[in-house]
């Protein structure tokens, strides 16, 4: 019998079985959480990420399936130890640093980080490296950098739950983010944007969006009132000249953060109440049928 069968929750193939290969494939067995395979002469996967069980098998063979069984996989994993406090963390820390050597690269392919922070770096551009990391990444930290663009790799990133790009010089972001269908987290404070990017409107799980501190004058409730996962939206520190009522009718927002704008109405004492009270005077004020 085949020992390999897609529906399976476990697979127990330790000795007495003569496996020298294990099938990429299996690293998309959504079902598959027990992968037991000890005692067989392995050679296309290290023994320490063997005994690391399951999770850290298929991650390892995830990175080396072919891009139609995995839509844009990262690339073939480096065949290294793998490094044990980034495989525990799944994080790789390049905060301040200005050159990285391949072989950390190399590390956080073999470990399949989650995240990645690169932090007050002096980037001007994204590294390729970063997009590399495609198949596992759900967390990039580029904040405090001198990014002027991104770029359309940008839309590889299709795992990635937490944007942070606060205090860089964009203008405005790819149409290929929209493709960061997962996205929850996104933080564009302190850049130059005049506008809401239109592409974060097509994205459904953004859950709170901070766009602080740029240069926006205008906001269109018609577009936000999509973004029916949206519980947080900072738009403090901007140039907005008017507020609409109908921001009030975005589904699910808790908190509605306006100070430091150019509109009048409503007035500094009822923004000092806090969201629920802003949220509330604007919902008084929409135009009634």
């Amino acid at each position: 019998q085949e020992v390999w069968d897609k529906g399976s929750s476990g697979i127990n193939a330790e000795y007495g079985n003569d496996l020298n290969n294990l099938p990429p494939q299996l690293a998309i067995m959504d079902n598959l959480a027990s992968l037991s395979v000890e005692g067989n002469p392995l050679r296309t996967i290290r023994r320490e990420i063997i005994a690391k069980g399951t999770n850290a098998i298929k991650d390892y063979l995830r990175l080396k399936l072919a891009p139609a069984s995995i839509e844009e996989s990262g690339p073939t994993i480096p065949d290294i130890k793998p490094d044990e406090i980034m495989m525990q963390t799944k994080t790789l820390e390049l905060d301040r640093k200005q050159n990285v050597p391949g072989e950390v690269w190399d590390q956080a392919l073999v470990c399949a980080i989650v995240r990645l922070s690169m932090q007050h770096c002096g980037l001007t551009v994204i590294p390729e490296s970063v997009f590399n990391l495609r198949a596992t990444l759900q967390e990039l930290e580029l904040g405090a950098n001198n990014l002027h663009q991104l770029p359309p790799e940008i839309g590889k990133l299709v795992k990635l739950r937490k944007l942070n790009l606060l205090n860089n010089n964009l203008k405005e972001l790819p149409a290929e983010c929209s493709q960061l269908v997962g996205l929850e987290d996104v933080n564009l404070g302190h850049n130059k944007f005049d506008a809401i990017p239109e592409c974060l409107y097509s994205i459904p799980a953004i859950c709170n969006l901070i766009i602080s501190n740029n240069q926006i004058r205008a906001v269109e409730p018609a577009k936000l009132i999509t973004m029916t996962s949206l519980v947080c939206l900072d738009l403090e520190n901007n140039n907005i000249g008017r507020l609409p009522p109908e921001l009030s009718l975005i589904p699910n927002l808790r908190t509605l953060l306006v100070m430091g704008n150019t509109f009048k109405i409503p007035r500094a004492d009822v923004l000092a109440k806090g969201s629920a009270e802003v949220i509330t005077w604007l919902k008084n004020k929409v135009p009634q049928p």
